[in-house]
């Protein structure tokens, strides 16, 4: 989610996207820097090599899968691994390195392997691989630790049969792991140590092959891919573009061949440039407003909801979004099926000053100064500095620092903050997103709500899809009247392809996955 969902530095937290920084580095940005590799547009059949390059908001990855906190590592690595199941682009679990699977019970799952798969390394894929990793799970901290706690034990039935047991019912069983289960190599994670993460090996399509940091990324084709005829592109570069202005000049000239989190400005100017397009597609994002409620006054609910008030949703979402979303009320976007749209208690899309400035009062506070952080990434600075606004008119002096992405996210992470401005992301079942409020979720707001904790544990262990969804309609109602977070629009996801590639599935959680299949004309 990355944050688990994700807290995210653009568009997307998962949870958590990654994040941006404000440096522009200039080799990342030179005109044309990729283009004496992409002309002959071959799809890997002779010639020149075919090389797509996108621009990426944040280059601190962990290609470690299902630790990673930011979605733009997530866009990196599910190029470089496959999953035992993946998800389409509607966001329903396929197989992948499973042929298949069966439910033998709600406590046992059976997955059928594909064989004569490699690491990039050389070695077999077996089902000691997906055994090998949900160990490295539960020996080494991570934040998705508790996405397969159900799992009581994985069992190697065969080379290509590997059996869970769970500990109970579990509804979002499949969904996690695709979440976490994206096979490791044992032999490359000990043979690399600490420095696995800039020499990640997977079973993917593509291999990591250089990584300047701050810069670029590349990414080759695997030849032994176990997949026919794919991929068709022969290189990938992930190039670190940070500034808004400049990623969206180097789509225009041709530069750089897809980017994520296309900024609504600017997508005139790309459809009118000859050269690339715009394509969008509902989101899976939701930006928010996080309280500490370790800090006073934000551990009273009053004040809270008197800062929910004071914001005009509304206006955040078109001046932010310019069109491109919707005002937001609940922590699950409203593209999931699982969204609750009778929630209705306070916090009007258009806000109310006098409703808000009668809850401080009732609370009792006056003279309060608070302080937003957030990321550098356009989106939530403008969002932070309207905010500041809305809440100056209460009488509440706010002030704003921002940081570097991967600093803001772990400041959030470890509680160092009063308002984080940021927004959530996650693809696939609404339990990531919903558990993150659990007192043993990741919980950067420091709850403790006992009836809460309940509900969500219940979810899980409903495997009856109305009687779970009538819990996760409740689970959302109360975070929605607690307000630890505010929620402020649903953005869908913008992004800028160029003319020249073929065959490329969006998906609303930002993913180039899709890439191993498509080609260059």
């Amino acid at each position: 989610m990355s944050l688990a969902g994700c807290t995210s530095g653009g568009d997307s937290q998962d949870t958590t996207d990654g994040a941006a920084t404000d440096t522009t580095d200039s080799a990342a940005t030179e005109s044309g820097g990729a283009q004496d590799d992409t002309e002959s547009g071959d799809g890997g059949g002779g010639g020149d090599p075919t090389t797509v390059s996108i621009g990426i908001t944040n280059g601190g990855w962990d290609l470690i899968p299902g630790r990673d906190t930011d979605f733009d590592s997530n866009k990196v690595y599910t190029l470089i691994y496959d999953n035992v199941v993946n998800l389409d682009s509607d966001g329903e679990v396929v197989p992948d390195l499973a042929t298949d699977w069966t439910r033998e019970s709600d406590t046992q799952f059976v997955f059928d392997l594909e064989e004569g798969v490699t690491f990039h390394n050389g070695e077999e894929f077996t089902a000691e691989d997906v055994k090998y990793t949900y160990d490295w799970f539960f020996e080494y901290e991570n934040p998705r630790q508790n996405y397969i706690e159900a799992v009581e034990d994985v069992v190697v039935e065969d080379d290509y049969t590997v059996r869970f047991d769970l500990s109970e019912p579990y509804a979002p069983f499949l969904n996690k792991v695709h979440a976490v289960m994206w096979p490791l190599s044992k032999t490359a994670i000990e043979e690399y140590g600490d420095d696995y993460n800039q020499n990640p090996v997977g079973t993917g399509p593509f291999e990591l092959t250089s990584w300047d940091s701050g810069n670029m990324a590349v990414l080759e084709s695997y030849d032994d891919y176990w997949k026919d005829d794919q991929p068709n592109i022969d290189r990938i570069e992930f190039r670190i573009l940070p500034e808004d202005s400049s990623k969206v000049a180097q789509l225009e000239s041709g530069s750089i061949d897809l980017l994520d989190r296309m900024p609504p400005q600017f997508t005139d100017r790309v459809e009118n440039s000859g050269n690339a397009s715009v394509i969008t597609t509902g989101g899976v994002s939701s930006g928010r407003i996080d309280f500490n409620t370790d800090v006073e006054p934000l551990g009273d609910r009053n004040v809270r909801r008197a800062i929910a008030w004071a914001l005009d949703k509304e206006q955040i979402t078109q001046t932010v979004l310019q069109g491109y979303g919707n005002p937001a009320k609940s922590i699950l976007p409203d593209s999931f099926p699982s969204y609750n749209d009778s929630i209705s208690d306070f916090n009007h899309p258009n806000g109310d000053a006098e409703q808000a400035q009668s809850l401080l009062d009732e609370a009792g506070y006056d003279d309060i100064s608070l302080e937003i952080k957030t990321s550098t990434s356009s989106r939530h600075e403008r969002t932070a500095t309207l905010v500041q606004n809305m809440l100056g008119q209460i009488g509440i002096d706010v002030s704003i620092q921002t940081l570097a992405g991967d600093t803001f996210f772990s400041q959030e992470l470890d509680g160092n903050y009063e308002i984080a401005v940021s927004n959530w992301t996650w693809f696939g079942d609404p339990d990531t997103l919903l558990y993150l409020y659990h007192t043993d979720g990741q919980n950067v707001w420091n709850i403790n709500n006992e009836d809460l904790d309940e509900l969500l544990e219940e979810q899980r262990r409903l495997v009856d899809p109305e009687e779970r969804q009538s819990v996760i309609d409740e689970i959302q109602k109360i975070v929605y009247e607690e307000a630890y977070s505010v929620y402020t629009y649903y953005p869908q996801r913008i992004q800028g392809i160029s003319n020249r590639i073929e065959g490329f599935e969006q998906y609303a959680n930002g993913s180039f996955r899709s890439l191993d299949g498509a080609s260059l004309n």
